[in-house]
Order: C-alpha cells, then structure tokens, then sequence
C-alpha cells in the first residue's frame, strides 16, 4: 500500500489540529503525531520517512505547518529573568561571581555554565556598570560557555597574584621585571590545556584551588618553556586531587564514627576502615606525586638557570677583555701622538740659533728615550 492510499479522517485530523495548537510554544515531534493518529502500527514505521508519516506530514503541509524531527536540534526557549531576580543582581554583583548569583537566584546549586539560565544571568550581568561587579567580564565567549575568564591585562593578572600569594606584588612599585612576570602569566593562563583543565571543575572552590596553586608556582617563573607550563597545570591538578581525596577521607571518617556504637552497624564499619585506608592510600600516592613532580621541575629550572648565568658570564668575559684590548691599544695610540709631537718640537727647536739651543743642553735622543 503506497503513501497516497492513506487518507486521514476527520477525527484524525482534528487530533492532530488539537494537539498542535496545545502547544503553540512546544511544537510537537513528528513521531508524537504519528503515535496519536496511528497507536496500532509497528514501532519501526512511527517516523516521518513511513507511508503514515507522509500521510502526517502532506496534512500538516496543507495547513502550512511543521512537526519537529528527532534528528535534529531544538535549542530550549530562553529564560527571561524577573524584576526581583534583576535587582537582585545588581544588588549583589560586586560581592557574589555569576555562578554564585546564578545557583541563589535560580534555587539550582547543580547548574552549569552550559545552562541556558546562567547564560541569560550572564548577559544581563554584562549590562551591569563594571565599576560595581566583583570582576570586569571582558571575555565574553569564554566567561559565557566555559564559565572561566582569565586575566587579559597586567591590572588584572596583579589582582590574581595578589589573592593568591601572600605579600605578592605591590602596586606602588611595579618594576618592569613584575611587568614581565605579569605578562608572561597571562599567556600561561590563556593556553589551551589550562583553559580545559579550569573548565573540568564544576565545584567552585576546585576551580580556585587549581588556579591559586598554578598562580603560586608560575607567576614568578617568565622563562619557563611550553613543557614546562603543562607539566605545572598538572602539578595544580594534583593539588585539586588530594584536596578531593582529603574530603573523601573526612566524609567516610564521620560514617565510621557514626557507626562506631551500633553494634549492628559492624560489618559497615570494617568496609569504612577500608575504605579510609584505600583514600588514605591514593591521598600518599597523590602527595608523592606532587613532591616529584615539583622536584624534578625545580632541578630543570635551576640546570637551565645555571646554564645560562654561565653563558652571560663567558660574554661578559669576552666583553671586559674586549674592553682592555681597547683600552690598551687607546693608551699605546695616545702615547705615539704625544711621542711625535714631542719631535716636532725638537725639530723646531735644532733650527734655532745654536745658542738657545745650548740653553736646553740635551739632545733629541736624550728628550724621546730619556
């Protein structure tokens, strides 16, 4: 039986009418419309590429409109936000971050930068006067989809280093070598892997932690080579790590204590045990790592740090010697100027009347050589 051979009634069509203009903000899926008309054919002909899916959709076409696909994306209605919600921003946007802002304001502390909720908080945010925010969003694209803006300027690279190390940098006196320092730091911060490492961090606090211990290690650090930015990235993830296996251990401690009465609960409490040993375990493995790591990237550092003292010491060798060659040959070159102008004048003097020359009673061998 071709397509054409299926006709809709008029109790299927008017289903079909109904359920559309019940939801004139959801338009319903082709398959859901062929469901509703046809409940008794096979599931594998319930899409529109079947005879009853053309029947569905010659109607629709008719009436000028179109079903849904599965194969393709809807992007969800956007969320507008309430005057309160609003004033509530504003009113907290320079002591709260957006993604704080956006876990009170929508009662969701499971909500993501993906979502489109803290997107549309993240755009109104933007309209905000900056000198009132708690940080000037100046990437729009990475701030908006991966949550995470890092510094773009020296003003705001300081700013970091200052939350992060104790008696970092004083703003009064920064030094072309901080400059340095700075703008090198921004640059670690903007390569790909930090940018995907930060964004795996869906818990605020991992985020910061992550940052604060790579701010620690590299803001100081302008020489350091491509393989060494990676492998600080991961010396700070292992630093997020043992923190996370530090939390485990406390939250399995306080089962453990919990059970510790309960004589029921004994067989709880030796898996608890175990569990703890195993944290406790990977949290020495964790911290091994990071004194490895952090050992073998301080030796590198200070090899190629010593190379290169001696490198600019032989220069400066060959500069000061570089410097007497030329002194020693300034000083022989002055003294036979001063010799042939001494000579000259002994040949003015011989061609005097001999009796003033008499008066001198040396020769001119005498008066060059002494």
């Amino acid at each position: 039986m071709s397509s054409k051979n299926i006709e809709l009634n008029e109790d299927q069509q008017l289903a079909l009418l109904n359920e559309w203009n019940n939801r004139p903000d959801d338009p319903p899926y082709i398959k859901e419309l062929i469901e509703l008309v046809f409940p008794d054919i096979p599931e594998d002909m319930r899409d529109g590429r079947s005879k009853y899916g053309r029947a569905v959709k010659k109607f629709l076409a008719e009436k000028s409109l179109k079903a849904k696909v599965s194969h393709k994306y809807y992007p969800k209605e956007k969320t507008e936000l309430t005057e309160d919600q609003k004033e509530f921003i504003s009113n907290n946007c320079g002591a709260m971050k957006p993604m704080e802002m956006a876990k009170v304001v929508f009662d969701d502390p499971s909500i993501s930068p993906l979502d489109l909720r803290y997107k549309v908080l993240f755009e109104f945010l933007k309209t905000i006067n900056n000198k009132v925010k708690y940080s000037d969003v100046t990437n729009e694209e990475t701030a908006a989809e991966g949550g995470y803006s890092p510094p773009k300027s020296e003003a705001r690279a300081l700013v970091r280093v200052n939350k992060y190390v104790y008696n970092g940098i004083d703003k009064e006196k920064v030094t072309t070598k901080i400059k340095r320092n700075l703008y090198t730091l921004i640059g670690y911060m903007h390569t790909f892997r930090f940018l995907h490492q930060i964004s795996t961090y869906n818990i605020e606090t991992d985020r910061e932690l992550f940052e604060s211990s790579f701010v620690r290690y590299t803001w100081d650090k302008p020489d350091l080579t491509q393989e060494e930015v990676d492998q600080y990235i991961v010396l700070a993830a292992e630093v997020v790590i043992a923190s996370n296996i530090q939390r485990r251990v406390e939250r399995l401690q306080q089962l453990l204590d919990q059970n510790a009465e309960d004589t029921e609960g004994r067989r709880m409490a030796m898996s608890l045990v175990e569990a703890i040993n195993t944290a406790q375990t990977e949290y020495n493995q964790c911290v091994n790592r990071q004194t490895k790591l952090l050992n073998e990237l301080k030796e590198k550092r200070s090899q190629r740090m010593s190379k290169m003292m001696q490198e600019s010491a032989s220069i400066l060798n060959l500069v000061e010697l570089w410097k007497d060659e030329e002194s020693r040959r300034k000083m022989i070159k002055i003294a036979d100027l001063r010799k042939k102008n001494v000579s000259k004048e002994i040949e003015r003097l011989t061609s005097m009347e001999e009796i003033k020359s008499r008066i001198m009673g040396i020769s001119e061998e005498e008066v060059l050589n002494g």
